[in-house]
């Protein structure tokens, strides 16, 4: 089991992850890449809120950056996020 994935289930065990972390990591699994923008829409996670989280999520290291590319929503050239 990598390494992320192991944080994951420790903290999400200890109670100390969040609703919308689990929300946020969900809406992830189901696509390769994600800008925060999509993360926040197909989370349901505020765009605010998702930052935080996404932030958190990436000082655990269970997401990492992946390529550059148009975002879905914003037509906007984006560094994308994945799951690690």
């Amino acid at each position: 089991m990598n390494t992320s994935r192991k944080a994951y289930r420790e903290i999400k065990h200890n109670g100390t992850i969040s609703r919308q972390h689990i929300q946020i990591i969900n809406a992830m699994q189901k696509k390769r890449s994600m800008s925060l923008q999509e993360i926040s829409k197909a989370s349901g996670v505020s765009i605010n809120a998702t930052c935080g989280r996404v932030n958190e999520l990436k000082a655990l290291d269970s997401i990492v950056k992946a390529e550059k590319r148009p975002c879905r929503i914003t037509g906007r050239t984006i560094q994308s996020l994945k799951l690690n």
